[in-house]
């Protein structure tokens, strides 16, 4: 068994998942009461997409992005795209504010790895969508990373895999849903990376998660250069259809988790 074969790295294989739903308007989506940031949690903030509203969200998002972000979305061919990722930039600059201090007005710029970097924010940030789902993470550590996927494999799935850590390509041979396991240990994956700053320039095979149903811990082997007992991975209930997860380089046991929808969609 891959348990056996390799530990777990996580520092918390229980943490304490407090989801909870809100309504929000498509002309104010973030428009919220934040849950707190304390020592030792993370937030997780999602918002599901109703393309009814596109308009109103739109402009909202525009409203509080800046003209280079505009030009950015404007290059997509797809509407839906394009205001994934102006809401993602709202979203990213009303939570750095909110916990981190940042001025939301600053120009956000993306580092070598395609990670955004928050100047004078004090809080690790990221954020990831797929589909109609759109996810950001914060916590006290600075080194985070969150990733959404569509828990629905392409028929080409197991290209997916290819690269993935040999004990982990291992572990989905056994999988009773080799898709469904794909999906999983790729958003784990994505996540851990994302944590590190590094994206997909870090090499598959030189980290590797559980593909298995156990929600947290899953963190089997860190990447170079990471301490093996401060990690804390976690699945998020992010919503229908889609898998989450989250990776904190650091220890923590609580992780709120808030899901909002629209409460005036036409």
């Amino acid at each position: 068994m891959f348990s056996q074969q390799m530990p777990p790295a996580s520092s918390a294989l229980s943490v304490q998942l407090l989801p909870r739903d809100a309504g929000v308007r498509a002309d104010q989506p973030f428009a919220i009461d934040f849950p707190p940031l304390m020592a030792g949690s993370a937030v997780c903030i999602g918002l599901a997409i109703d393309w009814r509203s596109q308009d109103a969200l739109r402009d909202y998002a525009l409203a509080r992005t800046l003209p280079d972000e505009h030009a950015r979305a404007a290059r997509f061919t797809r509407p839906e795209d394009s205001l994934r990722n102006l809401l993602g930039r709202a979203l990213l600059r009303t939570v750095a504010a909110h916990y981190g201090g940042m001025n939301p007005r600053q120009l956000i710029r993306i580092s070598t790895w395609g990670k955004p970097e928050l100047e004078g924010c004090t809080v690790g940030c990221n954020i990831s969508h797929a589909g109609s789902q759109l996810w950001v993470a914060v916590a006290a550590h600075p080194q985070v990373g969150i990733d959404i996927e569509s828990a629905d494999a392409a028929q080409e799935y197991r290209d997916i895999a290819a690269g993935f850590h040999p004990d982990e390509l291992a572990a989905l041979r056994r999988a009773p849903d080799a898709r469904l396991a794909t999906m999983r240990c790729w958003c784990r994956k994505e996540a851990v990376s994302k944590a590190t700053g590094l994206g997909l320039s870090l090499p598959l095979r030189d980290y590797a998660v559980d593909p298995g149903p156990a929600a947290a811990g899953w963190l089997r082997q860190p990447p170079p250069k990471t301490a093996r007992g401060d990690w804390t991975t976690v699945d998020l209930p992010v919503g229908a259809g889609c898998i989450g997860a989250l990776a904190v380089v650091g220890s923590i046991g609580r992780v709120e988790v808030l899901r909002l929808r629209l409460t005036d969609a036409r």
